[in-house]
């Protein structure tokens, strides 16, 4: 556990420098020239999306704290959802080297991305690219509830074949985690982000502003599946494996050695998906041939 800890401390601390630069630098500034974004909203989906992605955070977490109340302990539900929250600092990553998933400025609580204040950063500078935070709020909560229900079906595929291997099963957990990614592409059709950089051979409507790479869904499907495993395996305690050794911890620091532990996994589940989104960048891909209307990227 310590280990863990140690890990989910020290990104913790890495994520508070790269935001305190980025506030600090007024990096949250978005260019307005051209095509640039800081127009007004021109859809109701850019306000209600962000909207219902912080009403159903602010709920969700309601929920989770009356829940522990009533237990008297944090639960490991509870520390994945503050996980993937804090986790969602790794948002830019995907555009580390090229311009891979473009966001459109136009959406409510837009604001310049804090990657270019990443070490390493090779992408666009300062105000040249957008994040939406209220929008990645609603990808956090679909992790969760995507690691919920995939860790329950592995759950009852094992209580229906007990005599199934670890290896069948891990099988099992990933292509369900994919099968929850699949509607995923009707997402693209709303037109709040873009995939920008996408290997054509392996795109659903390449060329199109609504392409869809399809090893997305193998992404997703390696995060989720590797939270639904560890969601899975917990001991008598309901203890996954990186909280194991929380017990040697003073009880006053105890919950924080456990959500560091957690943060520490989610963060290196996190690392797998936007690895191999940097890593496809690398081949080619060639941006759409146009946009729609409505859509204002700070940089494409």
């Amino acid at each position: 556990m310590a280990v863990w800890s140690a890990l989910g401390a020290i990104l913790l601390a890495f994520e508070g420098y790269v935001l305190t630069s980025w506030v600090v630098d007024g990096g949250y500034r978005l260019a307005n020239s051209g095509t640039a974004g800081g127009g007004g909203v021109e859809r109701g989906i850019d306000v209600v999306l962000p909207l219902v992605s912080a009403t159903g955070t602010l709920l969700l977490g309601v929920f989770f704290f009356q829940k522990c109340r009533a237990r008297g302990r944090l639960d490991f539900d509870a520390l994945l959802f503050v996980a993937l929250l804090l986790a969602s600092w790794q948002s830019p990553f995907l555009n580390w080297v090229h311009p891979v998933l473009t966001s459109n400025t136009n959406v409510l609580g837009a604001v310049g991305s804090w990657g270019p204040y990443m070490p390493g950063w090779q992408g666009k500078g300062p105000h040249q690219e957008a994040e939406l935070p209220l929008v990645t709020l609603s990808v956090s909560l679909t992790a969760l509830l995507a690691t919920m229900g995939c860790s329950t079906v592995m759950r009852l595929i094992a209580a229906r074949r007990p005599a199934i291997g670890r290896f069948p099963l891990l099988l099992a957990g990933f292509l369900v985690a994919v099968l929850f990614d699949a509607t995923e592409p009707l997402i693209t059709f709303i037109g709040v982000t873009v995939w920008t950089r996408a290997v054509p051979e392996v795109t659903l409507w390449s060329g199109h502003w609504y392409q869809f790479p399809l090893y997305q869904m193998l992404a997703s499907g390696l995060f989720v599946g590797a939270l639904s495993t560890l969601r899975l395996m917990r001991n008598a305690d309901e203890e996954t494996r990186v909280e194991r050794g929380a017990g040697a911890f003073p009880p006053a620091v105890r919950p924080a050695m456990r959500l560091l532990a957690v943060l520490g996994a989610t963060n290196a589940a996190l690392f797998l998906y936007t690895g191999i989104h940097i890593l496809v960048s690398l081949a080619d891909g060639s941006p759409p041939t146009g946009l729609p209307a409505y859509f204002r990227p700070a940089s494409f």
